[in-house]
């Protein structure tokens, strides 16, 4: 049997319930180590997603992230990247269907877990913009700090956010008006700041690789008064766009 048969073997043994295998003798050595890694796992997700394990509870959340990991389970040596299905599973998880807001809570905790780990940026070049006609202004396209995210938030985050830290007390309506957001890390924090409608898509056009054009006329298409003259100057200077370019 090739070395990548028995990989395959020993994986699928590993995430079932089978403690009868040729591979690792005696069987009780199986289930050792199947307990070491799903303690690992469940660890890693309670570090990723610790709101989730706030609203749930971690009783439930223990069984939640063991169902999670038979269904999901590792395909990296890296732990950094494991947990990012988690949204996916919970919107689909029977016992949570109820909680309609969990999914959208875990792409939230799951984004800023990347953005710990993502790359830095040096400060926008304004010497780009000098390089460049204005003619050609609108055929630009400018980019977002790799360690920044939009999200469209449906329900009240801000105030979820809240009660898992046990700022606010009571009951929140899920009703409230949703929330729309970039999520950045700068001075190696995350902050959160709230955009309006016209903010949110013109920072998604540029994500989406929109010339500034394109861009602008989708903002003002939501608010005919979004001042772009005071609106990228001010994303320059706190570098959620750090870089520019015109397709060759």
């Amino acid at each position: 049997m090739s070395l990548s048969n028995i990989q395959a073997e020993f994986a699928e043994i590993f995430f079932s319930d089978d403690e009868d295998t040729h591979l690792l003798q005696p069987a009780h050595n199986m289930i050792i180590y199947r307990n070491n890694v799903t303690t690992t796992l469940i660890r890693t997700l309670l570090d990723i997603y610790p709101m989730i394990a706030r609203l749930v509870g971690e009783d439930f959340f223990h069984t939640a992230a063991k169902e999670y990991i038979q269904r999901y389970p590792s395909r990296s040596s890296n732990l950094h990247d494991y947990g990012e299905y988690f949204s996916d599973f919970l919107d689909e998880y029977p016992p949570v269907k109820n909680l309609i807001y969990l999914a959208q809570v875990a792409k939230f905790e799951w984004a800023c877990h990347l953005l710990h780990f993502a790359a830095d940026h040096e400060a926008f070049n304004l010497q780009l913009l000098e390089n460049i006609p204005q003619d050609q202004y609108a055929h630009l396209h400018f980019v977002l700090h790799p360690a920044s995210h939009i999200m469209q938030c449906h329900y009240p985050l801000l105030r979820i956010i809240d009660l898992c830290k046990n700022e606010i007390d009571g009951i929140i309506d899920i009703t409230e008006a949703g929330i729309n957001l970039l999520i950045i890390r700068r001075d190696f924090e995350i902050r959160l700041v709230p955009l309006t409608v016209a903010e949110f898509t013109f920072l998604e056009a540029l994500r989406d690789n929109k010339t500034l054009s394109e861009a602008l006329d989708a903002a003002i298409f939501h608010d005919s008064e979004f001042k772009l003259d005071e609106k990228l100057p001010a994303w320059i200077q706190d570098k959620t766009i750090v870089d520019c370019f015109i397709p060759s």
